[in-house]
């Protein structure tokens, strides 16, 4: 490895080097002359000469290896941010020794010489003593050569991180009165044992699932630590002498860690659902349109009637929808009077299979195949450990796809398709009559069940309709996901990108350290902190699960950071001001910007707003509201018809809705297997006989010869 000026190298302990960390100040291998500086915690220090040749000996045998240097903090700073005191100070100091650096030959003579008279005749014309001089320099070549290090170093002023307790004189403002001269109650001055008894109070009652809250945990410190002196007050008729709520809070919060509370008052399962890191995503660029499917079903929010009997009640529907992972696209949808079961999946399935457009028909809706262009088996079906777990599915299923079971209670892992029933609820069932709402009933109103009036087909066909305009419309997020969408300049809609996916297959000599350009050179912005990564701009950066995981429980916050304008692929951050600047990387969620400026992201942006402003709503979603208002209509006029006495609270439900299935011919299921159901003899119509085609014919000729 070459010997480069400013590197720093460790010594491992030679015979004619000591071991530490060295930096190379300069050398002349003419004279095999090299000037190393040890780095070191001594104010002071004075440059060591040593042999050229020698170095480079031991650094090919390992004995001497280069390593990187961590510069202080305060260095690390943007020229914009020095107030006008801390950038006078380092000039000054610098003007002091500026002279002794920019002279080569001083280099030389002061590591030479045990007193070097350059030094003497520069200290008695400048005026300043020798010491302050050989401070300065040991501080400009121990951290670089650079005129940042004589800075000062404020940041390490005042024990920052070290606990300070008074044990004689309270802290902070006193009480005051607002208007009476009456006398306040002291301030309690807390001790090293107060400190360690509000740890032992906040672990025991608060930091557990269900703990206390910091006011009760207060209450039973008191009641623990203080109940002499409570009995001492009410007596004396004073103010008792303990910690306040104020002062219980802060300790509280300086003994604990967010992580800490995180984990100690929640359950694991609890974390994972609604507290843990949001840093990655279902879908990324590596998803292709195809790869994944996700399945899962639902009891719809309605309740409806039957198609035959309008006076009857069928109970709530089940819903099955299959949604294609990389496109958000809706391929595959099965309304059912039965449960969550194998039966009600496959019918799904099938239809996700299938082209929809005699689906579509059946429900009176007319569309093309390139209305609903899904017909086609995915790589891997996602789907819950309910019906999809058993020999039957998977023997059916197997050689189509691969089954993928998500754990239980991690809704997440599918969370595209959980997210579609939320779509559904919102722009359909929630707006319908005979709606539960989530349950949300007021007292007094007529219950959802006497309110029923729309047959499983109505309900089916809104669905159908809204699932068309759900395809087609704008997602923000598939323009991250779909780099096509933009290159081909098209609607960021869920069809959009299935169709566009299909039609294209995809298928110089001075060494500084990099911490010091970083902070120095590259652009300072300020980043957030948030549940779904380091965000700056529309872009998200890999973060620390716990961080991440706090932010989302107590707030975003905000950050510096550092970018590179030529690059997204990265970003710079520190997390406070005595850190240095670490890299994070662009999330797979935000991989359509990999390798691209930051310019493209702005102009993604522009896009996307556009696209968003001029798709805010489409003809499909506007004709769904005339839609949803004639079928309330039509059940308005239903609900008229209806006498109350035979719909009150859904009566006979379970018989009515088997009514409902033999109805459409569906079949009984008894001991596993299915039997048809028969036609009664009323409904039978019996063609006619050979004699009787025989007179019909021979009619019918004569009606000919007669024209």
């Amino acid at each position: 490895m070459d010997i480069i000026r400013n590197s720093v190298w460790l010594s491992q302990g030679t015979d004619l080097l000591a071991e530490g960390l060295y930096r190379v100040l300069d050398f002349d291998r003419k004279v095999d002359l090299l000037i190393l500086f040890k780095i070191k915690l001594e104010r002071t220090g004075k440059p060591i000469p040593f042999s050229f040749s020698m170095f480079k000996y031991y650094i090919e045998s390992n004995s001497i290896t280069c390593k990187d240097y961590i510069y202080p903090s305060y260095m690390l700073v943007d020229e914009k941010e020095l107030t006008d005191k801390d950038r006078g100070r380092r000039d000054e100091n610098y003007n002091i020794i500026k002279d002794l650096v920019d002279d080569r030959m001083f280099l030389f003579d002061y590591a030479l010489h045990k007193k070097s008279h350059l030094l003497m005749d520069y200290s008695r014309n400048k005026k300043i003593s020798q010491y302050t001089i050989r401070t300065l320099l040991a501080l400009y070549w121990r951290h670089g050569q650079d005129i940042y290090a004589l800075l000062p170093a404020f940041s390490n002023c005042g024990a920052a991180g070290k606990s300070r307790i008074k044990h004689e004189i309270k802290l902070g403002n006193s009480k005051k009165n607002r208007a009476l001269p009456n006398e306040r109650s002291r301030v309690f001055i807390l001790n090293e044992r107060d400190i360690n008894n509000i740890r032992k109070s906040l672990i025991t009652y608060h930091y557990k699932v269900n703990g206390d809250t910091i006011k009760k945990t207060l209450e039973r410190h008191i009641d623990l630590y203080f109940r002499d002196e409570i009995k001492t007050a009410n007596l004396e008729n004073r103010a008792p002498y303990v910690p306040s709520l104020k002062q219980f809070s802060y300790w509280n919060k300086k003994l604990f860690t967010k992580d800490f509370s995180i984990n100690k008052k929640n359950t694991k399962k609890e974390i994972d659902l609604k507290m843990r890191a949001l840093l990655g995503s279902v879908a990324n660029t590596t998803v292709l349109p195809g790869d994944v499917f996700e399945i899962d079903s639902t009891v719809a929010d309605v309740h409806l009637i039957s198609s035959l009997n309008r006076r009857k009640v069928i109970g709530r529907p089940t819903i099955y929808t299959v949604v294609d992972r990389a496109t958000r696209m809706i391929v595959g949808l099965h309304v059912s009077l039965y449960h969550a079961s194998w039966r009600a999946a496959r019918q799904a399935l099938a239809n996700c299979f299938m082209p929809k457009k005699e689906y579509c028909r059946l429900f009176g809706i007319s569309i093309t195949d390139d209305d609903w262009p899904c017909s086609h088996i995915p790589l891997t079906l996602m789907c819950d450990n309910g019906e999809m777990i058993g020999l039957k599915p998977q023997e059916e299923m197997t050689p189509l796809t691969k089954l993928e079971f998500a754990p239980v209670g991690r809704g997440d892992r599918k969370s595209i398709v959980e997210r579609c029933f939320g779509i559904l609820n919102d722009e359909v069932i929630h707006r319908l009559i005979g709606t539960t709402r989530r349950g949300k009933i007021v007292k007094g109103e007529p219950t959802p069940q006497s309110r029923a009036c729309l047959t499983i087909q109505e309900v089916t066909s809104l669905l159908i309709r809204e699932i068309l305009a759900h395809n087609q419309r704008t997602y923000e997020e598939l323009a991250y996901i779909n780099p096509l969408l933009i290159e081909n300049d098209l609607v960021i809609s869920p069809k959009n990108s299935w169709m566009i996916s299909l039609k294209h297959g995809r298928f110089s000599a001075r060494a500084v350290g990099a911490d010091e350009v970083i902070a120095r050179l590259l652009i300072p912005v300020n980043a957030n902190i948030t549940a779904g990564g380091i965000q700056y701009n529309n872009l998200f950066y890999e973060c620390d699960p716990e961080i991440a995981s706090g932010v989302r429980v107590f707030g975003r916050t905000t950050c510096e950071a550092r970018i590179d304008d030529n690059c997204v692929d990265y970003i710079y951050v520190r997390f406070d001001k005595n850190s240095i600047f670490k890299k994070h990387y662009l999330l797979k969620k935000r991989d359509v910007f990999k390798g691209k400026a930051h310019l493209d992201t702005d102009v993604m942006a522009d896009w996307v707003d556009t696209q968003k402003e001029i798709n805010l709503f489409t003809l499909d979603s506007l004709s769904n509201i005339n839609n949803k208002d004639e079928f309330n209509r039509k059940g308005n006029e239903r609900l008229n018809e209806i006498y109350e006495s035979r719909r009150v609270h859904g009566k006979d439900i379970k018989k009515n809705r088997k009514n409902e299935l033999d109805s459409l011919g569906r079949t009984h299921v008894a001991n596993g297997r299915s039997e048809p159901l028969l036609p009664s003899s009323s409904n039978v119509l019996l063609l006619p006989g050979r004699e009787e085609k025989q007179r019909w014919l021979k009619g019918k000729k004569k009606t000919e010869d007669a024209e």
